[in-house]
């Protein structure tokens, strides 16, 4: 299960002292969104961890992670349009992008893979399994439809496979997001879910008409291209909300209910090939919608508070390094008596702590020095001179 939690903070333009685009003002109430969808992660791997059936039984427990992947892939297509630069060039883009992702990744999984081979787990055995994690450290693992590819590593990383291809295409599909008319935005967010919609349809035909449960699961919701449309439905999302377009106004509540009306009652009426993305992504899109709206106009928000933007920026650090705390106190702890339950209370808090060192000893050291040329940062500190 996978954000965004790789999106930083909204942010929106605010005028200069010379009446150009200066700072970007922070959209926090997003921020504090992505904590809620990373719990909704955590939540599910910890019941599943408790109750291994759930994966047999894909009640509503499994999919409040599922829908908080697609949240994050929503988050991160309505984040990086809101703050795109107008002078901004693809290189630095993906410069930026590149410091706040490989960093964590890196280091998460290192230590996942030396975790593994302590363990006595057979770890890049062969030529197969060596290709596989390499795969997986580079973010190009969930292309290939294999148990081996999509497994390996940090099994959490394969969502951060699917961000990095949005992120390769984000300076082309820009441009052409802000060239879409009013009446374009509306009609490419409507195309946007019906092509969501449509990917459970054509898998079904096409792709796996045979009914396994793996090339299913491998399509709809860990093949890139196929989450792509929901990136796009975030960046059409931001363009509506700065385009000045009339659009029914929902309110965060009735949305975030719209949501956990859709996770709970869905299972229970629609294929299971519909739940991977297609059931929810109208209502979390009208969510991510409905929270930004909250700084856009200048209201109140919950999500705005101190202590929630502080958890949303940890909530990339938290993605990474939950299932590696879990994992490790499981084995841990299991042996000597302990219940799954008591292993999963006890391994919350070391969750924060441990998400709290990965974002403040790695993460924000990285994007502070590596997010912007030494040059670059120098002629930017002339110009302010």
């Amino acid at each position: 299960m996978a954000g965004n939690p790789l999106a930083g903070p909204g942010e929106a333009k605010s005028p200069g002292p010379d009446g150009a685009p200066g700072a970007p003002q922070r959209l926090s109430s997003l921020s504090g969104l992505r904590f809620a969808a990373a719990v909704g992660v955590l939540y599910t791997h910890s019941m599943l961890m408790i109750n291994p059936h759930l994966a047999e039984t894909l009640g509503p427990e499994v999919w409040v992670g599922g829908s908080s992947v697609s949240l994050f892939f929503i988050l991160s297509g309505y984040v990086l349009t809101h703050s795109a630069r107008p002078d901004d060039t693809a290189r630095a883009f993906w410069r930026r992008r590149a410091a706040k992702i490989f960093p964590n990744h890196a280091l998460i999984w290192c230590l996942v893979v030396g975790a593994l081979a302590a363990s006595g787990a057979s770890v890049f055995t062969g030529g197969a399994g060596i290709a596989a994690g390499l795969s997986s450290l580079f973010l190009v693992h969930t292309w290939v439809p294999s148990h081996l590819f999509v497994s390996a590593g940090n099994p959490v990383s394969w969502s951060l496979a699917a961000e990095v291809f949005f992120y390769l295409l984000f300076p082309v599909l820009l441009p052409w997001v802000k060239r879409l008319s009013p009446r374009g935005l509306l009609t490419g967010a409507a195309a946007a879910i019906a092509v969501v919609w449509a990917w459970p349809v054509f898998c079904a035909l096409v792709v796996n008409p045979d009914g396994a449960s793996f090339p299913e699961y491998w399509f709809l919701y860990m093949l890139p291209v196929t989450r792509l449309p929901e990136f796009v439905l975030g960046m059409l999302a931001a363009r509506i909300a700065s385009s000045g377009l009339r659009v029914p106004r929902i309110g965060v509540i009735p949305a975030a209910l719209g949501v956990i009306g859709a996770v709970v009652m869905n299972p229970e009426i629609l294929p299971q090939r519909f739940l991977y993305a297609a059931s929810t992504v109208a209502p979390l899109v009208t969510l991510v919608y409905a929270t930004a709206e909250l700084d856009l106009r200048g209201r109140r928000s919950l999500l705005r508070t101190r202590p929630l933007v502080v958890l949303g920026e940890m909530s990339y650090a938290m993605y990474l390094v939950h299932f590696l705390v879990l994992g490790l106190l499981y084995l841990g702890l299991r042996g000597h008596g302990w219940s799954t339950l008591e292993v999963v209370l006890t391994g919350l808090p070391l969750v924060l702590l441990a998400s709290w060192l990965l974002y403040a000893g790695v993460e924000r050291p990285c994007v502070r020095r590596f997010s912007t040329s030494r040059a670059r940062a120098r002629s930017r500190a002339a110009a302010a001179s």
